[in-house]
């Protein structure tokens, strides 16, 4: 007899030509979003990603990157609608990487372009594998590509997704030596510094509640062992984010807990990860299925 977690292996689900369609649709909603009105940065003195292989200053030219920006309005739609992924999708990812990586030339880290960027690279490449080996009676070419050709980019932005969680659960424990929750009441130290550069970026505004400022630090220094009962889980949720690949319900429920790890950590520590929690609703949580299967219950219920 086969225990439950023989069972567990990747199974590539089976959406709805309109399920690929709205992920097709949020995901450029998104994209859109991301993508900056103007580039302030005019030099890339820390050169990192891309800018290690090309001089990327020229996004910060307005007339250039006006230009830029009008072709992803036409790359876009495109990408929506299914029409050449490997020109408009393509096309997308270049210029939102190149944008990220010049960012990330400037002596600082960000992390809110990363996933999007892997996401969208994935998908391309999926779009790539399906064009060079395309299914039994479909052609070649950068037009149309067959309706497996999106499930396989849908797969492959999930196992990016999944990828990305692991890396970074396994990067804390990496980094800590294994001791990363015996470290966890250290936090406190991370919430008053996180809390004070907040302030001061935005000085004069309103900031964080009193009690997240001061209270929750001394909380969380003052009873280490509820601390790491209360953040330990967000770990194993990261290193568990595999098992969103088993199923629907599974990538469902993977991605309410890692979209409430994020919303813990805007709240208490005010590090919000936008894109993050986008890409969850959209790639394991699927919205639009969740609203379907509801009123397919409800209507059976009131049958």
């Amino acid at each position: 007899m086969r225990r439950w977690w023989q069972n567990l292996r990747e199974t590539t689900v089976e959406h709805a030509p309109w399920e690929l369609f709205c992920m097709r649709g949020f995901l450029a909603w998104v994209l859109w979003r991301m993508l900056p009105g103007t580039v302030p940065f005019t030099a890339q003195p820390f050169p990192g990603g891309l800018a290690r292989l090309a001089d990327l200053t020229f996004l910060s030219d307005p007339p250039v990157f006006a230009v830029l920006r009008g072709l992803a309005l036409v790359a876009l739609p495109l990408y929506v609608l299914g029409v050449a992924p490997l020109l408009s999708l393509g096309y997308l990812a270049a210029l939102l990487t190149a944008v990220g990586a010049l960012e990330n030339s400037q002596g600082a880290i960000g992390h809110h372009l990363q996933l999007l960027c892997l996401v969208t690279l994935a998908q391309w490449l999926a779009y790539a594998a399906a064009a060079l080996r395309p299914p039994p009676g479909a052609s070649r070419g950068l037009g149309l590509p067959a309706a497996a050709a999106h499930g396989r980019a849908v797969q492959a932005a999930k196992l990016m997704i999944a990828a990305a969680y692991v890396a970074s659960g396994w990067t804390k424990l990496i980094a800590s030596q294994g001791l990363w929750v015996a470290q966890l009441p250290d936090i406190s130290l991370q919430l008053v510094k996180t809390h004070a550069n907040v302030y001061y970026d935005y000085y004069g505004l309103p900031g964080a509640p009193a009690a997240l400022v001061t209270d929750l630090p001394r909380l969380i220094a003052g009873h280490p062992w509820l601390t790491r009962l209360a953040f330990t889980p967000g770990l194993l949720l990261e290193l568990g984010a595999v098992l969103a690949l088993t199923g629907r319900r599974a990538a469902c429920f993977v991605g309410l807990g890692l979209l409430g790890m994020h919303v813990l950590a805007r709240v208490v520590m005010e590090l919000g990860f936008v894109t993050h929690e986008w890409l969850l609703l959209i790639f394991f949580i699927n919205i639009p299925w969740l609203v379907c299967t509801a009123l397919r219950r409800w209507r059976g219920l009131a049958a």
